[in-house]
């Protein structure tokens, strides 16, 4: 009977740690799970690099690909930056086309030193907008973002007036992904029973992030053989802002969905540009 209750008193005790880690986690090292630490690797194929910092040595990147001809575009890679990997196999599409890539590294990755703080990168991106304004007008600049960028690129139109917002494997919100990521692993589904939407710091979603009816428009390309951000968590009403046109990708996963549609990406962020642009001209 001793050793039972002993036993018993082990797996309360391995429990609590198990669940006390994740939750102190959540609530006090988010930023170092959904920014790790990530080196560049491959060519350096950018035609300029600009930095802006926050003072403290944290410094978000700014790459210029392209000739902006028609337009700009400001792209927000995912939480494992990669920005390498995107140069060779999207940004030239966008720069056939007369449009300008000026993809974000933020700090910590793809050679951008520093750490990522959630409660800074808003105002870091507002910084990377003025550098782009000196190419572009806000008219003739299209914001996209992929997986974790795509909520990052929604919070950068607070304030302004792009020509509009393409996001892509988007997420409704920060709790959401944290859920459906903790789900697919046998050894942490548990955790999922954690409410995690009130551990974070800030539950992060697209609806704050658009809470009024964007007046510029929105497009959202989602894999429906994404495992990682499913298309389903899109549908309700409220998960995207009114207006938001979301646009299934038959068989698209978390990491080719944008190579699915190539010509599609390309072709919104051209009519929106070219939409903003004639409405600008209008008045």
């Amino acid at each position: 009977m001793k050793k039972r209750s002993s036993l018993l008193v082990l797996a309360g005790s391995v429990a609590a740690f198990y669940f006390g880690a994740a939750a102190y986690l959540c609530h006090f090292h988010i930023e170092q799970l959904l920014f790790p630490t990530v080196g560049w690797t491959g060519a350096h194929d950018e035609q300029s690099r600009h930095g802006v910092s926050d003072g403290d040595g944290n410094m978000l990147l700014v790459r210029q690909y392209g000739t902006p001809r028609v337009g700009c575009i400001v792209f927000f890679p995912g939480q494992h930056g990669e920005v390498a990997r995107y140069q060779k196999d999207l940004f030239p599409a966008y720069a056939a086309n007369g449009l300008a890539v000026f993809a974000l590294s933020y700090p910590g990755q793809d050679g951008a030193p520093g750490r990522t703080k959630l409660d800074e990168i808003q105002w870091l991106s507002s910084k990377a907008l003025g550098v782009v304004s000196e190419a572009c007008p806000l008219s003739r600049t299209v914001l996209v973002g992929r997986s974790l960028g795509s909520m990052l690129a929604a919070y950068a139109t607070r304030g302004i007036h792009p020509a509009g917002l393409i996001l892509e494997a988007a997420t409704p919100s920060l709790s959401s992904a944290i859920d459906v990521r903790l789900r697919s692993h046998w050894y942490l589904s548990p955790l999922a029973r954690l409410p995690v939407s009130k551990l974070l710091p800030h539950d992060y979603s697209l609806a704050e992030a658009l809470t009024e009816t964007p007046s510029f428009p929105v497009v959202v390309f989602q894999g429906t053989a994404d495992e990682q951000t499913p298309i389903g968590l899109l549908r309700p009403a409220g998960a995207l802002p009114a207006g938001a046109r979301l646009v299934a990708v038959p068989g698209g996963t978390h990491s080719d969905t944008y190579r699915l549609v190539l010509k599609d990406y390309v072709d919104s962020a051209l009519r929106m540009i070219r939409i903003s642009s004639t409405r600008t001209h209008a008045t």
